[in-house]
């Protein structure tokens, strides 16, 4: 994820708050989320949020998962 991606995710949340779409237990960009995902345990910071799919950056790794895993 470079810059014009964080960008892009950063206007499409202001612009869903904006509008009155936002999900206030939705996460957002640079929350600090963790959960379980097939039966793996992971937390770390959110990098990007797309409808149900985030993207977590965990010990320098970035993973894709379902904002249904999120435990915390």
């Amino acid at each position: 994820m470079d810059a014009h991606d964080r960008e892009y995710a950063g206007a499409v949340a202001g612009f869903r708050e904006s509008a009155g779409l936002a999900d206030h237990h939705a996460p957002a960009v640079g929350d600090f989320v963790s959960g379980t995902t097939l039966g793996r345990r992971w937390s770390g910071h959110v990098q990007a949020v797309d409808g149900t799919r985030m993207v977590v950056e965990v010990s320098g790794a970035w993973l894709v998962v379902s904002t249904a895993d999120i435990t915390h």
